[in-house]
């Protein structure tokens, strides 16, 4: 046997050895880690590594959990993955966790490490720890992004013309079709609305459409492809974010690798936003920009903002406040006819 073909050999069996054993430990802590906790009842049958996510895998997951619930009760606990997660299915009982006693307690959302990575290192508002960060970003989300004002104006003009593009979109739609009508997906078009609506809102995107015809500008479109990408491997959508540390970096299915590349194309999406917002502001006279704050982009108003504190508000602080992460609607349909 030659030496090269011997050297491969020996080192193959010995990597084979090494996940084996990694995959033993990490197994064994995770049982003994799980014994010391308190935990209600829950399925027996927990495989290794992946726990109870085999129970999962049958959609709507809500009628899944409603089974589960009915046998072992309105309060249960499942192992997802390396996870402990407790479902509690009794609004009475749901109710009370979120009472006023207790509602910090459930305040945080769990640590993904696919939220990580979306979220920038969760300071986005979506994914922060309840404390001085968060509530220093929800309040400058309801005083100066989502007031009273800003969604009276966003109710006017931004809504009338991305309503209007998505009619032009069915329309198309069921010109295309023999007899002029067709089934086209109702939230998906809903979505593209809402999400035409937010990108208006937050970079006045609608200057840069392709033609005044145009549905989506440019930025919205790119956005839009982005999250419909993203959306699929967060949380419970892959098996990534359940492993063990050890074995997430051999990055099972390439969740890691896509995720990144997606993120790193939103931050170039939304740092270039915010440049090309910055290039458009006037440099000599702000006394509009304080009397109209409403008329103003978001991302024009985190800008002012910034004037005033640019260690607080960098642009990385901006962009995970207006970061919209939208989840695709997919399911629903409806038929629309033109006469």
């Amino acid at each position: 046997m030659e030496l090269g073909a011997y050297y491969s050999m020996v080192m193959s069996n010995l990597m084979l050895v090494l996940t084996v054993s990694m995959v033993s430990a990490t197994y064994l802590l995770m049982r003994k880690m799980r014994g010391k906790k308190r935990l209600p009842p829950g399925p027996g049958l927990a495989l290794p590594l992946v726990g109870h996510l085999h129970l999962l895998r049958e959609k709507p997951l809500h009628v899944t959990l409603a089974g589960l619930a009915a046998r072992h009760g309105p309060v249960l606990s499942l192992r997802l993955g390396r996870r402990d997660a407790v479902v509690v299915t009794s609004l009475r009982l749901a109710k009370e966790c979120f009472s006023t006693e207790l509602d910090v307690n459930f305040a945080n959302r769990p640590r993904f490490p696919s939220a990580r990575e979306v979220s920038f290192g969760y300071t986005g508002l979506s994914a922060a720890s309840y404390g001085p960060h968060w509530r220093s970003m929800r309040r400058i989300a309801t005083v100066h992004l989502l007031s009273a004002r800003r969604v009276d104006l966003m109710s006017d003009a931004t809504i009338a013309g991305e309503t209007g593009a998505m009619v032009r979109r069915l329309a198309r739609a069921a010109a295309a079709a023999s007899g002029g009508v067709t089934r086209v997906e109702l939230k998906r078009n809903l979505f593209e609305l809402s999400h035409g609506v937010l990108m208006e809102a937050i970079a006045g995107a609608k200057g840069t459409r392709d033609g005044s015809d145009a549905d989506m500008s440019k930025e919205a479109h790119e956005f839009k492809k982005v999250v419909d990408e993203i959306v699929p491997l967060l949380g419970m959508a892959n098996l990534h974010d359940h492993l063990p540390g050890p074995l997430r970096w051999l990055d099972f299915g390439g969740v890691r690798r896509r995720l990144t590349e997606l993120v790193n194309r939103r931050n170039a999406l939304m740092h270039g936003l915010i440049d090309a917002e910055r290039q458009r502001r006037p440099q000599e006279d702000h006394a509009t920009d304080e009397l109209l704050p409403e008329s103003k982009s978001m991302i024009g108003v985190m800008l002012s903002l910034q004037e005033s504190d640019p260690q607080q508000y960098t642009d990385t602080f901006i962009a995970a406040l207006v970061t919209v992460s939208t989840p695709p609607p997919t399911g629903s349909s409806c038929t629309f006819t033109t006469k």
